[in-house]
């Protein structure tokens, strides 16, 4: 059979839907996609992608200690994987106080990435990112960048699975700050809250509303 054009942007750039959004190079390689659809993710998207550019262009005149810094950049455009990035970290001798303050974060999200992405459809292994996730919350690992959705999402799940109001309240109240002042979310959060009143009942009768 033969294969429809938008079968191979599928393959080829990771496309999961339309409108998909990329940046790419001149000769067509994608480099990443934006942190979200605003304005701002646009410009920090393209302002990382430049630094990016500028470190490189530093290394290859031999420019040395700037593999932190490397690191960095590519973790905030997701260009490098979670394991990749973690061996990459083991060989790295000297990072500044600044630069490993800025890994670690962007480490957070990465596993957050990676562990979803591993897990693709499958129910057990979605089950295990899940409970990580909520381990991550508990260590205080919270990812504030390209994975926060899929994080808070994982751990409203979860708490929903488990009963944990406590623990659905802290994703309730997450999806309050991103979500509070547009129009077209008011009848999601107030799902939430219902939600989050029957899970409060039921933890207090241990019956179901």
């Amino acid at each position: 059979m033969e294969t429809r054009p938008n079968e191979n942007l599928y393959k080829d750039y990771g496309v999961r839907g339309f409108p998909t959004l990329m940046y790419m190079d001149a000769d067509g390689k994608k480099l990443t996609e934006p942190g979200g659809r605003d304005v701002a993710s646009f410009a920090a998207t393209a302002k990382s992608l430049s630094e990016l550019s500028e470190l490189k262009a530093r290394i290859e005149k031999g420019e040395k200690g700037l593999d932190g810094k490397l690191l960095a950049a590519e973790l905030a455009l997701g260009s490098v994987d979670y394991p990749a990035a973690k061996e990459r970290l083991a060989k790295i001798k000297k990072l500044d106080d600044a630069t490993k303050a800025k890994i670690a974060k962007l480490m957070v999200d990465s596993e957050v990435t990676h562990l979803f992405a591993s897990a693709g459809r499958d129910a057990d292994k979605l089950e295990l990112a899940r409970e990580r996730v909520v381990a991550m919350l508990k260590e205080g690992k919270v990812p504030a960048g390209r994975s926060a959705g899929q994080f808070w999402n994982a751990v409203m799940q979860w708490a929903d699975m488990n009963n944990d109001a406590a623990t659905f309240e802290k994703a309730v109240n997450w999806a309050k700050e991103q979500y509070g002042d547009e129009p077209r979310a008011k009848s999601y959060l107030e799902n939430l809250d219902k939600k989050l009143a029957e899970m409060r009942e039921t933890a207090k009768t241990g019956v179901k509303p």
